[in-house]
């Protein structure tokens, strides 16, 4: 008989990085974006949230009759995209707004045990408006 079962190995634990980049016009597909914003989630429910927040910001200023529905941000769409993160996989969404758009992608990156103060500097937990963009705006 086995007297001692070892623990299971650790997993890496992971956080989210964030990348929202909103373009002014459609033609701006190869031009810089009016606003690129980067941040850190702990989780995936945290980052979709947070994208579907932004999201549903940037079409509040539309007339209700142009407003898409969110599928991608909510329903099956919200719960394949925390799946593929708690995959380790990375995910994009995109959105028009008006005569701009915007897309997020949500990337896993390992996160190692180091002190909050450490990461301060490095994770910025709310990301400074940039003025520009609609979303800041």
């Amino acid at each position: 008989m086995l007297d001692h079962v070892p623990d299971p190995v650790e997993p890496v634990p992971f956080a989210y990085w964030c990348e929202r980049s909103t373009y002014g016009s459609a033609d701006a597909d190869l031009d810089e974006p009016d606003c690129f914003v980067l941040y850190s989630a702990a989780t995936p429910d945290l980052a979709i949230r947070r994208i579907r927040e932004e999201a549903r910001n940037l079409l509040s200023g539309l007339p209700e009759d142009e407003r898409p529905v969110l599928g991608w941000a909510e329903g099956p769409g919200r719960v394949r995209a925390i799946g593929a993160l708690h995959r380790g996989r990375a995910c994009g969404f995109t959105l028009r707004h008006g005569d701009g758009w915007s897309e997020w992608i949500v990337r896993p990156y390992p996160v190692f045990p180091v002190g909050p103060a450490a990461l301060l500097p490095l994770l910025p937990l709310e990301p400074d408006p940039c003025g520009g963009c609609a979303h800041c705006a």
